[in-house]
């Protein structure tokens, strides 16, 4: 069996599921690399579940998990995601490599940032398209995540905005929102400048905060990490009210 398992934001977030699932199994794998946790660490996966827990890199999970999903014809496999498993195509690719090798699968879902939306007050009907907003290198600058924000602006829809993660460094709300005013600058436009932004910073951790207001005033602010961005669209009445009471509101 293929056991694909949510961790959650943080190792106390492992549902009573998962680590059933976890104790059935002979070998467990987790990767990091697509996100990380706001508080904890491997160890405490190991002390929770009582097994051992080995770190795989991004190649190991995308080109080079067939010969472990192999062994879970006969053995108990299981890959660790940080957040909700089925988040990224990544992972649903490792289920139909299961299907189409013959090894049975489970998937356990677990808690993500999604999950925190509704801490905002924002409405949940009301978000699009998400996109991850990717650190720009002396070869690859993108920009189309930014074409995403605008257009589910355009059509009255939230975005949710995940911030680049390398194992080097962990992308900052400032990292992100200065490359969102640089884009937009060029491009004489001011979607982010006048939209009302959300920064949720390290959720699930003590250190959690919500702070919403201006690109502009968020700039100048320090926040744990990791943390994402949530691009509001026009807000009705209760957002308003609800973005005001429940967040950090930075006028």
């Amino acid at each position: 069996m293929f056991y694909l398992i949510g961790a959650g934001l943080k190792p106390e977030q492992l549902t009573v599921e998962a680590i059933s699932a976890l104790k059935k199994c002979d070998e467990v794998f987790m990767e990091r690399y697509t996100s990380a946790f706001s508080t904890g660490e491997l160890e405490e996966l190991e002390t929770l579940t009582g097994k051992k827990v080995k770190e795989l890199d991004r190649p190991e999970v995308e080109t080079g998990f067939s010969k472990r999903l192999a062994r879970a014809i006969e053995k108990n496999i299981a890959l660790l995601v940080i957040g909700n498993p089925l988040f990224a195509t990544t992972h649903t690719q490792l289920l139909i490599d299961a299907e189409r090798l013959g090894a049975q699968w489970s998937v356990v879902p677990g808690i993500s940032v999604q999950n925190y939306l509704g801490k905002t007050g924002l409405n949940a009907y009301k978000f699009g398209r998400v996109v991850s907003i990717v650190s720009p290198s002396e070869n690859y600058k993108p920009e189309s995540f930014y074409d995403n924000i605008k257009a589910n602006l355009e059509a009255g829809l939230h975005t949710l905005c995940l911030l680049d993660i390398t194992p080097m460094k962990k992308m900052t709300p400032r990292d992100a929102l200065t490359l969102l005013l640089e884009i937009e600058s060029k491009r004489s436009d001011k979607t982010i400048r006048e939209a009302k932004i959300v920064v949720l910073a390290a959720l699930g951790s003590e250190e959690e905060r919500t702070v919403s207001g201006r690109a502009e005033k968020l700039l100048w602010l320090d926040f744990p990490l990791p943390a994402s961005l949530i691009v509001c669209s026009k807000l009705n009445e209760k957002e308003e009210e609800a973005l005001a009471e429940l967040t950090e509101e930075i006028p």
